[in-house]
């Protein structure tokens, strides 16, 4: 943990270089595969407990700030490392422009689906024989292209 990503590229990155909103973007991502592994929201606790822990700090706050895009790009080169150890993803993915790594790709994949399946579901529970078979593929194709994009499902 900690310098893989620095001994991979061979050079160490001098802070973040991701913007706030892609940089809570990928919060976002990691803390969804999270869920989608345990069947629950992480807290924030054991998040600050595991920083505290490797001798870092978070506060309440920085990580609402983190989580929702607002502020400036976080330069905290430590933190981040030490959120990607948390996360169990290479360094790079939150102090760079890298891709996302597969196995977390593949899984969200699936947690989009099987969201957008049980929000349409819902839809059709709640307006029954309102919403013609028309109506629920365009709910769901809406749901997936939010989901596509970043929007949360």
């Amino acid at each position: 943990m900690g310098s893989k990503g620095a001994t991979m590229t061979g050079s160490v990155p001098k802070g973040g270089v991701l913007d706030a909103g892609e940089l809570a973007r990928r919060l976002n991502l990691l803390l969804d595969f999270e869920e989608s592994q345990r069947g629950a929201p992480v807290p924030f606790a054991e998040i600050e407990q595991y920083v505290a822990d490797r001798g870092g700090s978070l506060s309440r706050a920085k990580w609402t700030y983190m989580v929702s895009g607002d502020g400036r790009r976080n330069s905290d080169t430590r933190l981040l490392r030490l959120l990607a150890g948390f996360f169990e993803v290479d360094d790079r993915f939150l102090l760079e422009d890298s891709e996302l790594p597969e196995r977390i790709g593949a899984q969200l994949a699936l947690v989009r689906a099987v969201r957008s399946a049980r929000v349409s579901g819902f839809a059709a529970r709640t307006f029954p024989g309102e919403l013609s078979p028309e109506a629920l593929r365009r709910i769901a194709e809406v749901i997936e292209q939010e989901s596509r994009s970043g929007g949360a499902v």
